[in-house]
């Protein structure tokens, strides 16, 4: 679980929002979307990597995977 995670489940426990909070759930959400689709890419190529067979590539697709997993931000995709 990435920080932002536990910034959306105060967030949204603080109802009703202000102006400011809801600026906050803005970027909250866009941060969250874009690691949804870096991780949804990375499993993507990660499956084609090893339909094909190339061992070189799905690990290094790992490496990038745990990055994302733990700082939130994908290495060069």
């Amino acid at each position: 679980m990435l920080s932002i995670h536990l910034q959306l489940a105060e967030l949204y426990h603080s109802q009703p929002w202000t102006m400011e909070q809801l600026v906050e759930l803005q970027q909250c959400l866009q941060i969250n979307a874009r690691y949804c689709w870096d991780t949804l890419k990375l499993r993507q190529l990660s499956n084609l990597a090893a339909a094909t067979q190339d061992t070189e590539w799905l690990n290094e697709l790992r490496i990038r995977e745990d990055a994302l997993r733990l700082t939130g931000r994908a290495p060069l995709l």
